[in-house]
């Protein structure tokens, strides 16, 4: 084998620098692709896991009222034990997945949970509560 013909099996073995930035835009756009559709599921994930907690305390509030027979006036009732060392919730649940607190409404018989929702202002759209079903708003936006 001459020179020549080494010096071109050499050149053959490697890439060219258009394959490579072919197969970086291709990686490119494929974890574009792959970010944009994970984004949107961690609002998702929020609302669907605050619609559990808003009907786990209430069901909670719904025992304190069996045992104690009053609904409890605020979380902390919920939260720390009793006198025979029980408690109906975990300190976990004193906030919503947007680190507010809960509020609590009371008509007659029914304990209603409200979270502020994704915006933090109580009285908007967004509001989860345990007296309603709360779909996500994410396929009409």
């Amino acid at each position: 084998m001459n020179k020549e013909n080494k010096v071109a099996a050499v050149m053959r073995q490697g890439f060219t620098l258009v394959e490579l930035l072919v197969v970086v835009a291709i990686l490119g756009i494929l974890a574009t692709m792959a970010v944009i559709n994970i984004a949107g599921k961690t609002d998702d994930a929020k609302i669907t896991t605050c619609n559990s907690s808003v009907k786990t305390i209430r069901d909670a509030a719904v025992l304190y009222q069996t045992a104690k027979g009053k609904f409890p006036r605020s979380m902390d009732e919920l939260i720390e034990e009793d006198s025979q060392g029980r408690s109906y919730l975990g300190e976990d649940c004193r906030e919503d997945p947007w680190n507010n607190e809960y509020k609590f409404e009371t008509k007659g018989v029914k304990f209603i949970v409200i979270s502020a929702g994704p915006d933090g202002q109580f009285g908007t759209d967004d509001d989860i509560r345990s007296d309603k079903s709360n779909k996500t708003q994410k396929k009409d936006e």
